[in-house]
């Protein structure tokens, strides 16, 4: 018998060198061809998992029978533009839409008539039922949660909860091996599952919004796609899972990880969303990873400050005096953590934003904050009409917002996001002023170009930190060719014509940047000149010529740079101890002696694409663009 021949399609941009694996197909293919009679039936023929030229696809497709694709913000409008070609060329072929892209009922279907059925929510059961209905030439509407055309009807069966975790794993079904073997020279970053689902329901977040509740998947299978990653010397890991570490098992699963680790080599770093209250088992397993060398950093989240915006989006904090022991104590055991705010929700007022920007610097955060663009999304709470209506919320639509993506001048498709701009509480002017604010802090303070003597002048001074950056900001923005005044150029650009909210730049690599990662690209290109405008800056609140300069030579020496393996910097101060002790948010006497500081750069970088990527991009969330632990010293007196 003649198999029919099943298409799978996720694709994704390339990332430097490298891909992701397509885990929502290989999820989806792993349950369906574990049944004897879909293997006797229907052939997996191909997996589109890089937005290649869609001519090339249509050219090599052979008798689809069903044509499927996982649908993202990255791939939604490829995946629409491919699926139209594939109908044009093969009338018969069934075209199946599944993924977070994809709204609620028919919509899709009215819009797109090329589209044949909609997968809502988990796609493993609809699949394969979809699959023998197809075979068998059933009806469908037996089959829950998809939508789909009965003649001039369209149909939607209604949403009914997944209870199952009785799914096999696409990383040891040999789906991954099949893309390995076909793809060499190819790089690729596994992401796994240990559970899935949520248990909270944030309104701008898609994750939890249906009641799927939390499921677990077996040990057994999490295990052996943790031996398979590592068999096949993966140095980057994912999970994603919502809450890592919220479960006692994940202490197993972390344990495993390491043990891997030092038996084979890999995995060598672990990415995961950790449990929102970030407790004692989350402590317990980064510390064992950081250990190891493989944590990624923590988050200690947040979304934002604002009570306001807090009970809008349906979210509460974590208590604040939690929250600096929290900080406090991984800055002792030297483990990065990073907190996120998101800008645009509802609620969140210029005041309250940059207030919330101030208190998490004031408790601490000085490792790394990351601030998001508020991105409407159509599964999320958000996403429905009342939602937008109550609290009138705007959105534009701009190029896709994903930084690090290899721009291909090959790739005629855009993809766009909606990102939120105003709302009752935030008009689009003020949005701009706030994002461009941001920008500084993160570049200045996070990325560490002015962290010490904002430090420095905090501690000694009480001046506060977003009184300190407000003030650089705008001396920057008085210089036409400041690289802020391009920032916000763009961002007036985002405003009036839909501009994108990344940077493209050649001399750091051929991938986007975020408008903080590009700031500080810039500075560091131009160190000198650079150090040489905060000095004049620098000069409204220090006085002493000679000790501004050498705060500002040491700040300088911390940043790292290309081609220097070996640094030293003489100092008349003890800058390191000191500043140890103010990144703790713990007070230090600054004493006057004479050092020499010290750095050997193990990972030193011989271009700016590998410093960008390596330094900026890589070692980003890990505070691997300064030098902080390397730093080492002798002391002229001996002592």
């Amino acid at each position: 018998m003649n198999k029919k021949n099943i298409y799978l399609a996720q694709p994704s941009y390339m990332s430097s060198n490298s891909a992701p694996f397509p885990a929502a197909i290989g999820a989806l293919s792993a349950y369906a061809w574990r049944y004897e009679d879909i293997k006797e039936f229907f052939l997996l023929k191909d997996i589109i998992f890089l937005r290649e030229k869609q001519s090339e696809i249509i050219n090599r497709l052979d008798s689809p029978f069903l044509f499927g694709f996982s649908s993202y913000m990255w791939n939604i409008e490829y995946n629409k533009a491919l699926a139209e070609k594939v109908k044009a060329r093969f009338p018969n072929c069934v075209i199946l839409f599944g993924g977070p892209q994809v709204p609620e009922g028919e919509e899709l279907l009215e819009s797109c008539p090329f589209i044949d059925v909609l997968i809502h929510s988990e796609g493993e059961i609809p699949f394969l039922e979809l699959l023998r209905a197809l075979r068998d030439k059933t009806p469908l509407d037996k089959i829950k949660n998809i939508s789909f055309r009965d003649g001039e009807k369209l149909v939607y069966t209604g949403f009914e909860r997944c209870c199952s975790t009785d799914f096999p794993s696409p990383v040891t079904s040999g789906f991954f091996d099949r893309l390995i073997s076909e793809n060499p020279g190819l790089r690729f970053t596994p992401l796994i599952e240990s559970g899935r689902g949520c248990p909270n329901r944030c309104a701008y977040c898609s994750w939890g919004n249906k009641d799927t509740g939390m499921r677990l998947f077996p040990l057994e299978r999490v295990f052996g796609d943790l031996e398979w990653i590592s068999r096949h010397k993966m140095e980057y890991i994912g999970f994603a899972d919502s809450n890592f570490g919220m479960f006692k098992r994940d202490e197993e699963i972390t344990e495993k990880i390491l043990e891997l680790n030092k038996k084979n080599g890999y995995p060598k770093k672990f990415q995961v969303s950790y449990a929102k209250d970030s407790g004692e088992r989350v402590y317990n397993i980064t510390e064992k990873l950081n250990e190891a060398g493989l944590c990624k950093g923590v988050t200690l989240s947040f979304q934002t400050m604002s009570p306001e915006a807090q009970k809008n989006i349906g979210r509460s904090n974590m208590d604040i005096e939690y929250y600096k022991f929290l900080l406090r104590k991984y800055a002792d055991a030297g483990i990065s953590t990073y907190s996120e705010l998101i800008l645009g929700l509802p609620g969140e007022t210029v005041e309250s934003f940059i207030s919330g920007i101030e208190q998490l610097l004031e408790y601490g955060q000085h490792a790394q904050m990351m601030i998001h663009l508020c991105e409407w999304l159509p599964l999320s709470p958000m996403g429905e009409k009342e939602y937008l209506e109550k609290y009138k919320i705007k959105y534009i639509k701009i190029p896709l917002n994903q930084p690090h993506v290899v721009l291909n001048a090959d790739d005629e498709i855009p993809e766009f996001s909606r990102v939120v701009v105003s709302s009752y509480s935030m008009s689009a002017e003020e949005w701009k002023q706030v994002t461009l604010f941001g920008a500084s802090v993160l570049c200045f303070h996070h990325l560490g170009l002015m962290q010490l003597p904002a430090l420095y002048l905090f501690f000694e001074k009480g001046i506060k930190y977003v009184d300190f950056y407000s003030r650089l900001l705008s001396s920057l923005l008085s210089k036409e060719n400041s690289v802020f005044n391009r920032i916000k150029k763009q961002l007036d650009d985002m405003l009036e014509n839909g501009a994108g909210a990344v940077v493209f730049d050649e001399r750091f690599g051929k991938v986007s940047w975020t408008f903080e990662e590009y700031a500080f690209l810039s500075a560091v290109f131009e160190k000198e000149a650079f150090y040489k405008e905060m000095d004049a800056f620098l000069s409204f609140y220090i006085s002493d010529d000679a000790f501004r300069r050498e705060l500002l030579s040491y700040q300088a020496f911390t940043v790292k740079e290309i081609n220097r393996p070996y640094a030293e910097f003489k100092g008349n101060y003890n800058w390191r101890e000191y500043f140890s002790s103010l990144l703790k948010n713990k007070r230090a006497e600054l004493i006057k002696r004479e050092v020499n500081y010290f750095v050997n750069d193990e990972f030193c970088c011989a271009s700016w694409s590998e410093y960008a990527e390596k330094v900026v991009w890589y070692g980003r969330r890990g505070g691997k663009n300064i030098y902080s632990s390397e730093i080492k010293e002798r002391f002229v007196d001996g002592q």
